[in-house]
């Protein structure tokens, strides 16, 4: 009996605490996924304590504090991510969009433009880069990058660039 005590015990304290990086960036990615964005960095802030040189974890933790509306921090570990693997192109294009919401709109087509290098056919991207461009007051560039979404296969914003 003492035996089957002792090994259920182990198997708790296991599962409560010994959770791999990976596992708990799985957690972490399926709260992401239902939406439980507080829960989602919580697991992720664990996986970080684990593991600081994985830029995926401060990837999620960026796109979680995003959609929290916490832009400047998401940018933060956005930029985390980036000084682990400045090829990440998916990063690049989330922190485009975090400042855009923060309204720094240079550093937004920065942020597009580099993602755009790394990964020359993600439309979406583009379609960001073209709007923040009309909003900026540059059409030319804004129908330019639009042009190319479209190409890509992207739908077109719906909103009119006129300056």
């Amino acid at each position: 009996m003492r035996t089957i005590y002792s090994l259920l015990l182990i198997s708790i304290s296991t599962f409560c605490y010994g959770q791999t990086t990976q596992e708990l960036i799985d957690i972490g990615h399926r709260n992401y996924e239902l939406g439980e964005y507080q829960e989602a960095i919580d697991y992720l802030n664990k996986a970080a304590d684990k593991d600081q040189k994985n830029p995926e974890i401060f990837y999620l933790l960026g796109v979680c504090k995003s959609q929290l509306q916490k832009n400047a921090e998401a940018v933060k570990d956005y930029d985390l991510a980036l000084a682990l693997d400045p090829t990440y192109a998916e990063v690049y294009f989330e922190k485009g969009y975090s400042l855009f919401a923060l309204n720094m709109l240079d550093e937004a087509i920065e942020a597009f433009d580099k993602s755009i290098k790394l990964k020359p056919n993600n439309a979406v991207a583009y379609v960001n880069r073209g709007s923040v461009k009309c909003i900026k007051g540059d059409k030319e560039g804004a129908m330019k990058d639009w042009k190319k979404a479209e190409e890509l296969g992207a739908p077109l914003p719906e909103q009119e660039c006129e300056i």
